[in-house]
């Protein structure tokens, strides 16, 4: 049926779509191979896969130079027929970066290592990361700017496949012979970055041999000037992801940072659907913009959040038998931190659908300077509340953070519409500030709710049916 439907679209549809497909595929693999890790290793190991992913996407926001943002697909088509060249001469760029950063990180890991709680072995493992992983990403935003999705799709999900499966046979067969004297963690780490980094040393292996241009002025100052003002964004956004599992790890110990890095994936369950939804409002939101008090684009952001709220509210009341299919006993004595956790992942959608208007009008800057007033705000809470209250308490601090990156998004958008002349709001203010609240509340009645499993029950049976409803409304409300 699926390949009935791509038949009949455009290249362009079928790109995005399939992309979509991939991602959403490649994720829910980690949510799915969850049980098994679980069960096998122990909060702490679990703390440190975390931990490690953590400092990896904040180190590798500073490597990269965010040469990997929206200004890659600029410079495709800024140099049409120079793309090999191009590429090759960036990549150049990040290996340098890699070089020094990895590098540094490598002759220093005697001190580096206990600073951020990755052993020498794993700090090595993320140097190389950060040489190669560029390369692959180059090469994949080449080809969904061409369109070129086949070859592009059986490589990240045959990748993702293998390196789950190498992962779940490397901790099997570590943890039924102890005499290896191997940690779980580096074990199961080292056997999915095989395959994650293998193909990536590859890939830049072939746009150094297709490029064959390694330094060139026009390449290097085109693309500086698009990624170095989306670095202090890049890093304020990947601050305000993963900060809380890297302080609570080192304030607390890598066995909590396990337990809340499971919590938190079980909660963000719902980000697959948002970027679907985001994905699809999108193209039609900058259809339409430009007519003030479109009634379609209210109607459609009012339903699409309606929906969104009611799927976070769901996962927030079942986290308990989310966490026991998924994780075991020792990650359900800390349910209560699902709801704000669910209650911060929803904000995330208000945030988006206002930073979709900065993006518009080309006022970039202004969802920087949000990103780096929550980050900041987060982590300073961070610092005050995880050593009064415990490591639970950076799930309130991450729903303050993401209150005020909502807030100050919705602030900035109206700001650069007033600039543009607009007399009237793109959205309905009003309604998405009383449904955020709404749902924030929704949220955390949870852990009321879990007291009492008859009612919850039954109270989510009725979400389930308005999730529906409002989904058949929403999509009706677009094709209108």
């Amino acid at each position: 049926m699926l390949r009935e439907k791509l038949k009949g679209m455009s290249v362009e549809v079928k790109s995005a779509t399939v992309y979509t497909l991939s991602s959403v595929f490649s994720r829910g693999l980690a949510i799915i191979s969850m049980p098994i890790f679980t069960r096998i290793m122990s909060s702490a190991d679990i703390g440190v896969v975390n931990l490690y992913t953590s400092w990896y996407s904040m180190i590798s926001i500073v490597s990269t130079l965010a040469l990997t943002s929206g200004g890659y697909s600029l410079a495709m088509k800024e140099f049409d027929g120079q793309r090999d060249a191009y590429e090759s001469s960036v990549l150049t760029l990040t290996t340098i970066m890699a070089l020094v950063i990895g590098g540094g990180l490598v002759l220093l890991s005697p001190w580096v290592s206990p600073a951020i709680g990755l052993s020498p072995q794993l700090i090595f493992l993320m140097a190389f990361g950060l040489l190669v992983m560029p390369a692959w990403d180059f090469w994949n935003l080449r080809q969904r700017f061409e369109y070129k999705y086949k070859l592009s799709f059986a490589l990240s999900v045959g990748s993702a496949v293998l390196a789950t499966v190498a992962s779940v046979v490397a901790v099997l067969l570590v943890s039924s012979q102890p005499e290896l004297n191997v940690k779980l963690s580096e074990a199961r780490l080292s056997a999915n970055y095989l395959v994650v980094y293998g193909l990536s040393a590859v890939m830049w292996i072939l746009l150094m041999v297709r490029g064959k241009r390694f330094y060139d002025r026009r390449f290097w100052k085109f693309s500086l000037n698009l990624s170095l003002p989306l670095i202090g964004y890049s890093i304020a956004s990947q601050v305000l992801s993963v900060s809380d599992r890297v302080m609570i790890s080192s304030m607390v110990g890598d066995a909590e940072t396990g337990v809340y890095g499971v919590l938190y994936s079980a909660s963000s369950i719902a980000l697959f659907l948002w970027s679907a939804i985001n994905a699809s409002f999108i193209p039609y939101l900058f259809r339409n913009i430009d007519t003030e008090g479109h009634r379609g684009i209210r109607r459609a952001s009012n339903l699409l959040l309606a929906v969104f709220a009611l799927v976070s509210v769901l996962i927030s009341w079942l986290g308990p038998e989310i966490i026991k299919v998924l994780a075991t006993d020792e990650y359900l004595a800390s349910i209560t931190l699902m709801p704000p956790i669910a209650a911060g992942v929803f904000l995330t959608s208000i945030s988006n659908l206002y930073s979709n208007i900065l993006v518009y009008y080309k006022k970039t800057k202004y969802i920087m300077f949000a990103a780096i007033a929550a980050a900041v705000v987060n982590v300073a809470l961070n610092l005050v509340a995880i050593p009064l209250f415990g490591y639970g308490a950076a799930a309130y601090t991450t729903l303050a953070s993401y209150i005020i990156l909502a807030v100050s998004q919705q602030a900035w958008a109206t700001k650069a519409c007033r600039e543009r002349g607009r007399m009237e709001p793109v959205y309905e203010d009003g309604k998405l500030g009383a449904l955020s609240l709404t749902c924030i509340a929704a949220t955390m009645a949870g852990i009321i709710l879990y007291q009492t499993n008859v009612l919850r029950y039954v109270t989510c049976a009725v979400l389930l049916v308005l999730v529906a409803f409002l989904s058949a409304k929403a999509k009706s409300s677009r094709e209108s």
